[in-house]
């Protein structure tokens, strides 16, 4: 069998970054109770976030501690599972970035954001 063509391997990229996000929503919705998908407010102030079942979301791209979005496509996916520290793990997509966040849930409705570094970026409330 010949190699896949440039063309090919193109097409097999675009699809598997096309159904990646989905495969990872899927997975973060499975092993918890825990939910980050709807609207929330920040404490920071920096507007809505947005998360849908998808894995497409809005204002979750932190960058230095700020809020950063240089426009297209964002995709936020959650672990299945929290670590021993009772945090679940995010990865907030929006190419060519891409980051981790650490999810703590306080209740059903209040989500504490830590960066990569575990420092506190924000705390949100869902609306």
């Amino acid at each position: 069998m010949l190699p896949p063509q440039p063309a090919e391997r193109a097409r097999r990229a675009l699809i598997a970054s096309a159904v990646l996000p989905l495969v990872l929503a899927a997975a973060a919705c499975s092993g918890s109770d825990a939910s980050i998908v709807g609207d929330w407010t920040a404490s920071d102030g920096s507007g809505t976030k947005t998360i849908l079942e998808d894995g497409q979301c809005t204002g979750m791209y932190y960058n230095q501690g700020q809020p950063l979005d240089i426009g297209g496509p964002m995709t936020c996916s959650m672990s299945a599972e929290a670590n021993s520290s009772g945090l679940f793990t995010m990865v907030v997509t929006q190419a060519p970035n891409q980051t981790s966040v650490q999810l703590r849930f306080v209740d059903d409705d209040t989500v504490e954001v830590q960066g990569a570094d575990g420092g506190s970026l924000f705390t949100m409330t869902r609306q």
